[in-house]
């Protein structure tokens, strides 16, 4: 189908929690609206790290979406949490946070985007 629109994939790369206890917001972008996340955990992390919404509390659960376990020094498989707008790209990143039990820790964030495709 000519000038149909696709998912392009962009990264925020390695998104990291300074101060466990203070979520960290995804980014302060509020304009970004996107078809798809992915958040995966990073393979070596020692601590648990939280995928949530604003006012996100890690201890007690409320606001917490995902909680990432850690792969620990040996590796393995990193786990992850893929968020889909079945709309088109009506999901907002800034609406996102993370925090962590260790400071420091990371996920690491995708995105996928509508673009055009004006090839003929």
């Amino acid at each position: 189908m000519a000038n149909a629109p696709h998912l392009e994939a962009r990264s925020f790369g390695k998104i990291a929690v300074p101060t466990p206890g203070t979520p960290a917001r995804l980014t302060s972008d509020a304009s970004l609206r996107v078809g798809r996340l992915r958040f995966a955990a990073m393979i070596g992390e020692v601590g648990r790290v939280f995928l949530g919404v604003a006012g996100m509390n890690k201890a007690n659960g409320v606001g917490v979406i995902k909680e990432f376990w850690p792969t620990g020094a040996g590796g393995g498989v990193a786990d992850k949490f893929v968020v889909e707008s079945s709309n088109g790209d009506l999901l907002r990143p800034a609406d996102y946070y993370i925090d962590a039990n260790t400071a420091g820790e990371r996920l690491i964030v995708s995105y996928w985007i509508w673009v055009p495709n004006w090839a003929n």
